[in-house]
């Protein structure tokens, strides 16, 4: 029995290590016109999130119409979060949308961080912020969040990576920040 466990928890640790090295290579790719599938395919395997807010998951059209609106607005970013499957290949695990210098001039607001079901709660949504946060350190100073619904799950990832709540923007809408260094 002893060596079972040792062996479990040997194995355990070689794959916590590597999903580590794997989860260290994270990429964000920005989004371009050709990305609409992609991102539908991702709300697809994300369901609760969007019971969570109350809204069905959106058609390709209208994430076809969200990614078009993307280049009226030179302020907002949006990223496929990608996590490293073999050397060269990556499949696409998340979505990230910020805007820059809202809501004031040296802040920029995540408004939508979502990891597809299958990958959460394997630290691939900090990686994400991690990735997000280096990037703009330096030109920015603050760093908001905004939760829809009721989404304590998160409420709770934001609070443990050192967002405090900021404000309440209704009833369905809470707002998080962080000073970057």
């Amino acid at each position: 029995m002893a060596v079972f466990q040792r062996n479990s928890w040997r194995s355990a640790l070689v794959q916590s290590e590597q999903a580590m090295k794997t989860a260290a290579r994270l990429e964000l790719i920005a989004v371009d016109p050709d990305s609409a599938p992609v991102i539908h395919q991702l709300y697809q395997k994300s369901p609760t999130y969007f019971r969570l807010i109350g809204m069905e998951i959106p058609t390709l059209g209208d994430v076809e119409r969200e990614v078009e609106a993307l280049a009226h607005d030179p302020q907002r970013r949006c990223c496929l979060v990608a996590a490293p499957v073999h050397k060269e290949q990556h499949r696409v695990i998340g979505y990230l949308d910020y805007k820059l210098h809202y809501p004031e001039p040296m802040a920029a607001t995540i408004s939508l961080l979502l990891i597809d079901e299958e990958h959460q709660g394997q630290g691939f949504g900090s990686l994400a912020l991690e990735h997000l946060e280096s990037l703009l350190s330096g030109d920015l100073r603050r760093l908001y969040a905004v939760v829809y619904g009721n989404n304590l799950a998160a409420q709770r990832f934001w609070e443990a990576r050192g967002f405090r709540h900021f404000k309440d923007g209704g009833p369905s809408l809470r707002w998080y920040v962080k000073e970057l260094q």
